[in-house]
Formats: C-alpha cells, sequence, structure tokens
C-alpha cells in the first residue's frame, strides 16, 4: 500500500484540502496566516513579486464545510502576487510565462495522444509514474475520521499525483446539506478542470525541471472502443477489471474509497489492497463513446449556461458538454459527452469523487477542454454567469477555486487557452 508519513496535529477548526507545507506549522494555523517566505521575505515582498494581504474575517463553526467561503475557515491572510507571478509564495511564474522575473511568454501544444512522438510518450508516462512515486515537497493533505473532533485530525505527505486525486475528491463531494459540489453541475465545471489540468502540468514542470511537459488530449471520437486502453498506453483489463501487469498502472494503487463520502470522513485508507479497475463498455447503457457529430452538436449550441444552472437544463453547453443533456436517439443512452466517457470505461473512472486515480481522465479532460477551447472560438462573446443565488455554492463567478491556492476565482478562466501558455494541435473530427 501507499506509505504516507503522518503527523498528528490538534487544530482550531477542521479543514482538508492540499495545503502548502509552510501553512501547516502551528504558527501558521493559529495565525491563520499563509504567507510563506520566499528568498527571505513573505510572498516575496523584497522582490516585488507580492504581498502579505488580509481578507474579512469569517465566523468558524464546529463541523463547517470547508469549501464554503474557501479559504477563510483557515487563513485570515494569503500572498496576493503581483503581475505575472503566481504560486502559494508567490515563487512561481503565472501559466504562460517563465523565468526568473517571469517576464518570458512559454507556450506549450497539447498533442492528441496518438501523435505523440515516441520519446514524447515515453515521456509522459515515465514523468506520470515519477508524480505517483515521489513525494510532493510542496503539499501536504490533511485527513480525518470524524471532523468533528480534532484528535482525528492528521497532515499526509503524499506523491504529488495522490495530492492531484486529493484535490478532485474534496472538490467533488457534495457540499453540506446538498447534492452539488464545487466542480461539477454548475457553470464553474469546464474551468474548474482547466485549472486542474493547469496545476498538475505546472506542478510536474517544476518537479522535473522540465518546462516542455504537457498533458496530450484523448480524441474519443476517432474509435468505437478505447483505443488507448492497451499496453501501449493505460493498459489492457482483463474480465475482471483489472489492469494488465505488463502495464505499469497495474500497480498504481487507488486513494480515497468512494465509500469515504460522507461530510465527516475525509479519505480514510482501510489499508485494503485495491487497483484501479477498467471493463470498457461492460455498461449495456454507456457502450459506446460520443461520435464526433456530438461533438459538433455541442459546439453549435448558443448559450453558456442558463438558469437554473444545475444538471436538469436544457440548451446549455456547459450542461451538454457535461453530459447530463442526453441526445434522444436510437442509442439510448444514459449519459452523453464527458459524462458518458466515464461510465464508457466501466471501473474506477465512474466515481466521480476518486475518478483521477485512473489516469486516463486527464487525457480524457484535456480533449473536454479542447471542446470548450472550439466553442468559446464559435461563440466570441460569451461570459460567465453572472452571481446569482440559482448558482451552486463555490461556483459563482467571484467565488474562489476550490482547494486552489493562491486564489483565483471562477470566472478567470473564462479565456482562450493561448492567455494561459498553451494551444491545441489540430485534429479532424
Amino acid at each position: 500500500m501507499l506509505q504516507f508519513v503522518m503527523l498528528l496535529l490538534l487544530l482550531p477548526n477542521s479543514l482538508d484540502a492540499h495545503f502548502p507545507k509552510p501553512c501547516t506549522t502551528d504558527e501558521a494555523l493559529n495565525t491563520k496566516t499563509c504567507c510563506p517566505e520566499w528568498e527571505g521575505s513573505p510572498c516575496g515582498v523584497r522582490a516585488g513579486r507580492g504581498e502579505c494581504d488580509s481578507y474579512n474575517k469569517i465566523q468558524t463553526t464546529d463541523y463547517i464545510d470547508y469549501r464554503e467561503n474557501w479559504p477563510f475557515h483557515f487563513y485570515d491572510s494569503l500572498c496576493r502576487c503581483h503581475g505575472n507571478f503566481d504560486g502559494f509564495d508567490c515563487g512561481l511564474c503565472k501559466h504562460g510565462f517563465k523565468g526568473h522575473h517571469c517576464n518570458i511568454t512559454h507556450t506549450t501544444e497539447r498533442k492528441e495522444i496518438h501523435s505523440l512522438t515516441e520519446e514524447e510518450k515515453t515521456k509522459f508516462f515515465n514523468y506520470l509514474e515519477y508524480s505517483k512515486t515521489n513525494i510532493s515537497s510542496k503539499y501536504s493533505i490533511l485527513t480525518s475520521n470524524d471532523t468533528s473532533k480534532e484528535s482525528t485530525l492528521k497532515f499526509i505527505n503524499a506523491s504529488l499525483y495522490d495530492v492531484y486525486i486529493w484535490m478532485h475528491y474534496y472538490a467533488a463531494k457534495p457540499l453540506k446539506g446538498t447534492g452539488r459540489n464545487v466542480a461539477h453541475e454548475g457553470p464553474a465545471f469546464p474551468f474548474w478542470h482547466r485549472m486542474f489540468l493547469l496545476f498538475f502540468e505546472r506542478e510536474v514542470r517544476e518537479m522535473t525541471s522540465d518546462d516542455s511537459f504537457f498533458i496530450p488530449y484523448w480524441n474519443w471520437t476517432k474509435s468505437d472502443h478505447c483505443d488507448i486502453c492497451n499496453n501501449d498506453y493505460f493498459g489492457e483489463s482483463d474480465a475482471t477489471g483489472l489492469i494488465s501487469p505488463q502495464s505499469q498502472f497495474s500497480k498504481w494503487k487507488p486513494i480515497c474509497d468512494k465509500d469515504n463520502n460522507s461530510l465527516g470522513i475525509i479519505c480514510i485508507q482501510d489499508l485494503k489492497e485495491n487497483s484501479i479497475l477498467r471493463n470498457p463498455g461492460g455498461d449495456p447503457t454507456s457502450n459506446t463513446l460520443p461520435t464526433s457529430s456530438d461533438v459538433q452538436k455541442t459546439i453549435e449550441v448558443l448559450n453558456y449556461d442558463v438558469r437554473e444552472y444545475n444538471k436538469s437544463v436544457k440548451h446549455s453547453f456547459r450542461n451538454i458538454l457535461e453530459g447530463y443533456d442526453v441526445p434522444q436517439d436510437f442509442r439510448q443512452l444514459n449519459s452523453a459527452m464527458h459524462n458518458l466517457v466515464h461510465n464508457y470505461l466501466n471501473g474506477t473512472m465512474c466515481d466521480v469523487p476518486t475518478a483521477v486515480n485512473d489516469p486516463i481522465f486527464m487525457v480524457h479532460h484535456s480533449f473536454v477542454d479542447k471542446i470548450l477551447e472550439e466553442w468559446m472560438d464559435a461563440h466570441p462573446d460569451a461570459t460567465y454567469p453572472e452571481n446569482s443565488d440559482t448558482i451552486p455554492e463555490g461556483q459563482k463567478a467571484d467565488d474562489f477555486m476550490v482547494p486552489f491556492f493562491p486564489l483565483v476565482q471562477n470566472k478567470y478562466f473564462m479565456d482562450h487557452t493561448i492567455t494561459f501558455g498553451y494551444k491545441y494541435a489540430d485534429d479532424d473530427y
């Protein structure tokens, strides 16, 4: 099983997410300050990179849902970075820039996974393995089997890929008192996942000192079956859904059991042996992949999203892309587009909070992001929905994305990919 270094902490409030390690000290938690030093000064203030900024304090209670008013249940003061500087300590560059002064533009091209050169393909899978097997030097994660009791709260050191899994798990768990969450079934859906992919790309570049790394996309309209579910890519599976021993992913152990999604339990491991599961097409209600026609019809939808901003709305690009507005045709599907791909894979990918355990998740979502970009090209005047009580908590335009540091609003990513330092290679449907 995964080897974790665990530190028991007594904390005034329940919290979880990926946390910058300097912000998990007793001093940082007691003062509610997350302003780590960069080259000798908080937030790199002496270098002009940022400043430690104070935010309005909020009242906290026991058994809170940490995602509401993120991240102010935990910190009143955080780094606010200037110009092109970024990161929880302002020590990084914004997406799309590099160099010590973050004044050099940097653009990568995400290719379709079958178009990778052998060198690119080898590097991609080697870096995935490295991210899964090496402890992150920057982030810790908090777990608990009962968030109402301080004595059960534990910080855990984890690999970068496991931090990545946890982040999606946190965002996708249902909010307290509701079945909705901060990353799905609402207007933030494609933009939250855009930020999620960018986070992983940048962290891998930092970990490997290779700024050419990118997440390829999988164009699932090119085939009537999963053409990357083989040992040349993500591993073939047997009749039980287990990945072939010839694949590196047969050794990957999922974290954050899907049965641990209640508010009071935060990603507790039961120490049983488990594996990634995949049985493509095994569910008769989701035994096909979306087609190029499905994609084109989605891109033609005029409205980005519509009231009530949920999974029941019609004529919403976001909801059709996400896959809740299902075409009524001969396929008799229960889901479509993004959701259909998750369900088609019929295994680990089917459970929303923990789906990232299967690394196919990222190449799938890279293609979803490419579709979003093509829709934005076709609808240049589109804007993020204005703040409304009908938009779920955490998904309003001005809400900060959970659980990211430094703070970034949902509406920030409603711009073209080139703004964030990447573009997509052409791939005709």
